[in-house]
């Protein structure tokens, strides 16, 4: 299932917005702001880790997680050194919606780089 569609099932007054990559994410944050970020590890570019930390750099309010099916240490440990949620794949619904509830705020939008 998509992330989008677990978003918008918890969420549906939220808006979403997709990126394919790290760059074209903040293309889109130049006229998008947004609360929240759910970010592939794998993409193309830049990875989700380096993506998380421009992104926490540029916009520290916005609350990441970051999904893979690589559960290596370092891995891991990476997501949690900027601050991200690590979500493993296979994704299940009750993991995103663990995440948006945590958050704690009604978003403007929720954003998704390299959707699954």
């Amino acid at each position: 299932m998509h992330v989008r569609a677990m978003v918008l099932r918890s969420k549906p007054d939220w808006t979403v917005v997709e990126a394919a990559n790290g760059d074209e994410l903040f293309r889109t944050l130049q006229d998008t702001p947004v609360d929240v970020a759910i970010i592939d590890y794998n993409m193309p570019g830049d990875n989700g880790v380096d993506t998380a930390a421009k992104l926490r750099g540029s916009h520290p309010n916005v609350h990441i997680a970051i999904i893979t099916a690589n559960a290596q240490d370092a891995v891991v440990s990476g997501i949690r050194a900027v601050g991200a949620a690590f979500m493993p794949k296979p994704l299940e619904e009750e993991q995103v919606v663990r995440f948006l509830n945590s958050t704690a705020l009604p978003p403007r939008r929720a954003t998704q780089a390299a959707p699954e």
